[in-house]
């Protein structure tokens, strides 16, 4: 990428973080989403400060979910500032984190024919038409942790678009993809994405090579990043996926 097109990326990362913040400057508060009171910040404080021998199910069933994203929130809560002040680090933590790989795939996806100024308002239309979602938007302006936990998925895309696809950027972006999948289960839908992408080797009718690089490296990263929580939650139910799974693991 060449140094011009570094410094677009800089400039709308941070033209985007900017208006992010003001969401919550502009209300004056920093949104809780629907489920915050109940389990946002526990799971934020349990991330660091694990209680199995002082809590039973203190979150209802959202006490068992993956908790570390949840520690941003947590620790912003902390801080000694309003919460209007709060939601705006948060929103701009999120938009600099996001825009990226949003960039990344706006450039790729994106025809090259226009000239200079126009591929450079095309791009960044493109940015903040993917900030503009009414689901994005408010996540960047509550407690949400969607957004944060799919910014290695959009990084799997971003990876998955480049020109000349290969046997290591696959691995990356099945390792990326393994990553969002342990944040949250719910990313574990995109593996089509993934499948398809595997065929695009030319001149290999059924290139397996590449699947046992995705296979491998999305095994790889989800045991990554779900190993210190699956630990504990073997150690106290049995089940390193508790409450779900529990016919296999008999817990």
């Amino acid at each position: 990428m060449r140094l011009a097109h570094g410094l677009e990326l800089a400039l709308t990362t941070l033209l985007v973080a900017a208006a992010a913040a003001t969401i919550p400057l502009t209300a004056g508060v920093w949104g809780w989403s629907w489920d915050a009171l109940n389990h946002h910040i526990y799971l934020g404080l349990i991330s660091e400060s694990p209680r199995w021998d002082l809590d039973v199910v203190a979150a209802s069933v959202q006490t068992w979910q993956y908790p570390y994203l949840y520690w941003p929130v947590y620790r912003l809560t902390l801080l000694p500032v309003d919460g209007a002040t709060a939601g705006a680090l948060w929103a701009a933590l999120l938009s600099v984190l996001m825009a990226p790989p949003i960039w990344l795939l706006s450039y790729r996806l994106l025809p090259q024919t226009a000239s200079a100024p126009q591929a450079v308002f095309e791009r960044m239309a493109a940015v903040a038409l993917a900030f503009s979602s009414v689901l994005v938007l408010s996540g960047l302006g509550t407690t949400a942790n969607d957004p944060l936990a799919s910014v290695p998925l959009l990084w799997a895309l971003a990876l998955m678009a480049a020109e000349r696809p290969s046997d290591r950027r696959a691995a990356g972006a099945a390792a990326l993809w393994g990553v969002a999948t342990a944040f949250k289960l719910s990313h574990a839908l995109a593996l089509p994405l993934l499948l398809v992408w595997w065929w695009r080797r030319p001149g290999w009718p059924l290139p397996w090579a590449r699947g046992v690089w995705i296979a491998t490296a999305a095994v790889a990263g989800f045991t990554l990043a779900y190993l210190p929580w699956g630990w504990q939650l073997w150690q106290q139910t049995g089940n390193p996926f508790y409450p779900f799974f529990g016919s296999l693991f008999q817990a």
